[in-house]
């Protein structure tokens, strides 16, 4: 009996080193191959663009495909495109098969996530010459594509409810993530929760004191009552998120953020020449035009989300990664004294010139980057372009020129390493955020931030915290029986070394706490 006990404490012992060492669900890319499904229909609603009327919303949805959870978190994502389509806008991307779009919903699928990257109803007056009519309809966009963020949320939901849960997703765990303008919109789905919010000087017509967004016209700002705009689509159902991310984008005022807000982690360049990184001008790439006064971008959005405490929990997570390093070098607020959490910038120095076309000396004036993580098949843009417009006003090859203009080293090499960066930041604060684990986080992220060396050891083995606050306070060393060998308390340290002694050669099992987080290490001493 005493045998069989022995025995299966060395296999829990197994199995728990195992784990602890072992790709984590949701941090690492733990799965290799990964299925889409194209052209999933989530609901309808009213087009203003042409041909407008009653148009079908599609969504791409991936999940991993070895994968048999049927409980797993779920991320809208929402792409690029300045509200009009590809390629009208003026830009090299915008749709739901951007490489960008398609390669964040990849790395999210392996490690773990159902994506469902949704398009939504595009369309604005972007040729009338009154700035309040671009505004206003600007504004309309946008607002429409928030409320088919939240229709894709009640998709699920629903789906969950009434058809057995399809896509096998938890239906408290949705996260909405953007790209560029499907930043506008995550960041209004995490917002917007008051039509109130509307109701300002600067979304309104001043001449007659009318909102730009009505909801008798335009619907409610979850979309779930009819009106002459707006179909609702699965009503009764949430169309609450949990967490939310953007690169780029801004917040139409940032005094929709609130104390209590979901967390929202923002990537965004400084030198963005569209939409504004702290509080400025948005400007649409398709006229140039600017469209809002006072915008909120990530900086103005991050700030007050630590001003108001919302990011306090990944504050109190400790985070010391490379990636969260590398954001605090550059994200600094003198006002609250702190570097902002949830706010990644990419830097990108700008130096005015003009670039060279390639072609029949044309050259372009080049602007400042907004979108590094951007890249395109510059051959089919410039095909779609020439076929949608004859050539007229430009060539296609024109337009894509205007498009390397900001981005002239635009490569898949380039855009891949800043995605890098976007997931390592991005991962841990949305774990953290939608409490993903039925085990605590903390144990991942202090196991994460500590090294035990050398192993195998001759005399002495020493474990070492990178994370300096917080402190090492215990260390259990079991044998494989389960007897305790060694065991320190009341250590309060980063680092902490452990003499050999009278310990026979073999293998052991380390117990160690912290302030936050226990984690569990097999060691062998030579």
């Amino acid at each position: 009996m005493k045998k069989t006990i022995t025995m299966i404490f060395v296999c829990l012992c197994f199995l728990m080193v195992s784990r602890v060492n072992a790709q984590q669900r949701y941090l690492d890319e733990m799965f290799t191959d990964v299925v889409r499904v194209d052209s999933i229909t989530y609901g309808s609603n009213i087009s203003v663009f042409p041909p407008a009327g009653l148009k079908t919303l599609i969504m791409d949805v991936y999940y991993p495909a070895t994968d048999t959870d049927s409980n797993r978190a779920l991320i809208l994502l929402a792409c690029t495109g300045n509200f009009l389509p590809r390629p009208i806008n003026g830009g090299a991307n915008g749709t739901i098969k951007d490489s960008t779009v398609v390669e964040l919903a990849t790395r999210l699928a392996k490690r773990g996530y159902v994506v469902a990257s949704f398009f939504y109803r595009q369309g604005w007056d972007f040729t009338n010459p009154s700035q309040d009519v671009q505004t206003a309809t600007l504004l309309q966009a946008a607002y429409r594509g928030i409320q088919d963020a939240r229709t894709v949320a009640r998709f699920f939901r629903k789906d969950v409810a009434e058809n057995g849960n399809t896509y096998g997703i938890n239906p408290d765990k949705i996260a909405i993530g953007g790209v560029g303008t499907g930043g506008y919109i995550s960041m209004g789905a995490a917002y917007l929760d008051d039509y109130e919010k509307i109701k300002l000087p600067k979304f309104t017509n001043f001449a007659t004191g009318i909102p730009f967004v009505d909801t008798t016209v335009h619907g409610n700002i979850w979309g779930t009552n009819t009106t002459t705009l707006n179909i609702p689509n699965h009503v009764g159902y949430s169309s609450e998120v949990q967490f939310a991310f953007n690169l780029g984008g801004a917040l139409g005022d940032s005094s929709w953020v609130d104390p209590g807000d979901i967390p929202v982690v923002s990537f965004h360049t400084p030198q963005d020449p569209n939409a504004p990184y702290d509080i400025g001008v948005v400007i649409v790439p398709t006229t140039g035009n600017v469209v809002i006064d006072e915008a909120a971008g990530s900086y103005a959005v991050a700030r007050q989300a630590n001003m108001f405490g919302n990011h306090q929990i990944f504050i109190n997570a400790g985070l010391t990664d490379v990636y969260t390093v590398a954001a605090n070098t550059n994200n600094y607020d003198s006002t609250l004294s702190m570097n902002l959490e949830g706010l990644m910038p990419f830097d990108r120095p700008f130096t005015p010139g003009t670039h060279d076309c390639g072609f029949a000396g044309i050259t372009v004036p080049k602007v400042p980057e907004g979108s590094p993580w951007d890249w395109w098949n510059q051959a089919a843009f410039i095909a779609d372009w020439d076929a949608a417009t004859g050539g007229n006003p430009f060539p296609g090859a024109v337009m894509n020129c205007n498009s390397l203009a900001s981005n002239p080293d635009m490569s898949p090499t380039k855009g891949r390493t800043y995605i890098d960066s976007v997931m390592g930041y991005l991962a841990p604060r949305m774990v953290i955020a939608m409490s993903l684990y039925a085990t605590s986080i903390e144990n991942e992220l202090f196991d994460r931030a500590l090294t035990v060396f050398p192993n195998p050891a001759q005399d002495k083995l020493t474990i070492s915290n990178e994370n300096t606050s917080n402190l090492i306070n215990e260390v259990r060393m079991m044998d494989v029986a389960g007897r305790t060998v060694q065991h320190l308390t009341g250590l309060r340290t980063s680092e902490v070394s452990i003499s050999r002694g009278n310990i026979p050669s073999g293998v052991y099992i380390l117990q160690i706490r912290a302030n936050i987080g226990m984690t569990t290490r097999k060691v062998v001493f030579e």
